[in-house]
């Protein structure tokens, strides 16, 4: 994911969780934000708990705060707020709201009643909606370094379609979390675990096409520094060679202890890993 590619997912994603959580938009930008935040939203993210505490107390109106979000600070350079992009504070915190809040939405294409057809080309009749399941997914490889990559991805749960930028379509159609008029939904043909599983394939492919030379890597310096303890501790063995007293051999035991707990420590640092941890859900009725 190149930074402009970031910068779009981020944006989308944010977007989408401020608007599902009915946020006031006062300037939307490309390159940032700024909205008036709903009573969930302040809550989740400002760290005004006395503030809350406070108001559900008393009962006295809320006053939610105003943020700027910016996603891209070259482009914004006189737009004061908080910059949110992959690996940042705020992102996280938004992250966490997602899964406070409920991993799982249901949305609803809105259709405009004026033009429904259906195969018959007859206006008035009932428009079929057809079910995705859309997942957001963080992919993090991890070493002593560590890189995040973010995936949009949906599935037709009719016919099997599959489709990359999920959220980047979702972005484009008016969505409701109310069934609108004259509309009925097609039931799913896919089950959510063969879904889960063409999503897990489709991951995996895309997992593959990463440079891996930092596992290489990673697992050079993890040898590296397991040699270093080795060193370390060998030293130190000798001089425990005419350990007679219990005194000693406790303090040699203690010794064996602190070695295992710090090779353990270093190997769960630089052994490179890869997890993959679903974000959010939603089930969304499509036109197409």
């Amino acid at each position: 994911m190149n930074q402009q590619m970031s910068h779009t997912w981020v944006r989308d994603f944010v977007e989408k969780y401020l608007d599902i959580h009915q946020c006031e938009f006062i300037e939307k930008a490309p390159t940032h934000f700024q909205v008036k935040l709903s009573v969930d939203v302040d809550k989740d993210l400002t760290n005004r708990p006395y503030y809350w505490t406070f108001v559900e107390r008393t009962g006295v109106e809320p006053e939610t705060l105003t943020m700027n979000f910016i996603f891209d600070p070259d482009q914004a350079p006189n737009i004061r707020g908080e910059v949110v992009k992959l690996g940042s504070r705020r992102l996280q915190q938004i992250f966490d709201s997602v899964k406070k809040r409920g991993k799982i939405v249901r949305l609803y294409q809105q259709v405009d009643n004026n033009n429904i057809r259906t195969s018959f080309g007859q206006q008035g009749k009932i428009h079929n909606l057809h079910p995705w399941l859309g997942v957001n997914y963080k992919i993090e490889f991890i070493s002593d370094k560590k890189k995040d990559l973010f995936l949009s991805l949906g599935i037709n749960l009719g016919n099997g379609k599959m489709k990359s930028n999920f959220l980047s379509l979702l972005k484009e159609i008016s969505l409701t979390p109310v069934l609108p008029a004259n509309v009925s939904t097609i039931p799913p043909f896919i089950t959510f675990r063969e879904a889960r599983l063409q999503l897990e394939e489709w991951i995996l492919g895309e997992i593959h096409k990463e440079d891996f030379s930092w596992v290489k890597l990673a697992k050079e310096r993890l040898e590296m520094e397991l040699e270093q303890i080795e060193n370390y501790y060998h030293t130190h063995s000798e001089e425990d060679k005419d350990v007679k007293t219990n005194e000693q051999k406790i303090e040699l035991e203690k010794k064996r202890i602190d070695k295992e707990n710090r090779i353990n420590e270093i190997k769960w640092r630089y052994s490179p890993r890869i997890i993959v941890q679903p974000i959010n859900y939603g089930i969304f009725y499509l036109e197409r």
